[in-house]
């Protein structure tokens, strides 16, 4: 089977908000395989200068080794010699290499059409398109309340309600303000997919051009495996049939306060999202000035900071 690498679907969106489940459902798809985190764009495209010049055999072999040493690569059933093997016949860049890791692992599933799920994908979109022109995307969003109330039970989180909710913030305001191309992205919310699984995998079938399958309704029982529950305990529940319980979890886990400053920080994007507060506006105000004070500062730091940084450059120069 012919696979389409020219036309990659990637799953992005906010981590914890429902990317590992979107994933199972769609790789079950028999035309569909969906391969599993590899962080491609931070681990070594925003490393490039670490690399340096790809045309030199050690900068290449380097980055290829580096890859193949990926936790994930085994988990995704590439052979590593073959691998290596086909990087050495391709084009020396990025997007080829990204381009071969999602072609090996479409063979492995015998699929027509490829994919990959890295939740902060969502902030390089940009970037995958100039890999891809032609990519398609699907974003998951899902409560912030939620969100971050499940972030508290993994380790990678750091603890802290403010900060966290600056970070789904973060993604949704890049989300909404550098969009890739129209037409080739899809938003869906965790909540309807949850409630009504059918309607939203027939909404992303048709935005994928493909028939909708049954068996993505049984993602649980074709399980692939390319979740590694030991290495990643927290997505555990992806390998579960769907379950209505972690909707409102938060409701239950969350206090009052918590909840109100949460809201203070990401209550702007909930509007534009459809989500409801839970704290009054009122307190809300109040409550989001300091915070838009902070975000105010950190601008204009940043800004003074490359202004300094231009400006020795131009002395430097002259």
């Amino acid at each position: 089977m012919e696979t389409n690498t020219k036309n990659p679907i990637f799953i992005v969106g906010c981590p914890r908000s429902g990317t590992t489940l979107l994933q199972q459902m769609l790789d079950a798809h028999p035309d569909i395989a969906i391969a599993p985190e590899t962080h491609f764009i931070r681990n070594f495209y925003l490393k490039r200068e670490t690399y340096g010049d790809l045309t030199q055999d050690v900068n290449y072999c380097r980055l290829i080794e580096d890859i193949v040493a990926l936790p994930v690569f085994p988990e995704m059933g590439l052979n590593a010699e073959y691998f290596r093997e086909a990087a050495w016949k391709i084009e020396r860049s990025y997007a080829a290499i990204f381009n071969l890791i999602l072609q090996q692992f479409a063979c492995t599933k015998n699929a027509r059409i490829v994919g990959e799920k890295t939740p902060n994908h969502l902030l390089y979109m940009s970037i995958l398109e100039q890999f891809f022109p032609t990519a398609r995307f699907i974003h998951i969003i899902r409560d912030p309340r939620a969100v971050i109330n499940s972030w508290r039970k993994v380790p990678w989180s750091n603890g802290s309600l403010h900060e966290d909710a600056e970070v789904w913030r973060r993604y949704m305001a890049t989300a909404r303000l550098s969009p890739p191309s129209q037409g080739s992205i899809l938003t869906i919310h965790y909540e309807q997919l949850v409630l009504n699984p059918e309607m939203s995998l027939r909404s992303v079938c048709d935005f994928l051009g493909l028939p909708f399958e049954q068996a993505m309704l049984s993602y649980h029982l074709l399980l692939s495996q390319t979740i590694n529950t030991v290495r990643e305990p927290w997505k555990n529940q992806a390998t579960q049939s769907i379950s209505q319980k972690s909707l409102d979890l938060w409701k239950k886990e969350l206090s009052p306060s918590m909840v109100a400053e949460i809201e203070a920080v990401v209550w702007s994007e909930m509007k534009l999202l459809g989500y409801q507060t839970q704290t009054p506006l009122l307190q809300i105000l109040i409550k989001s000035i300091p915070n838009q004070t902070k975000r105010n500062f950190r601008q204009i730091k940043n800004r003074l900071f490359q202004s300094i940084q231009t400006h020795l450059k131009t002395i430097a120069t002259d």
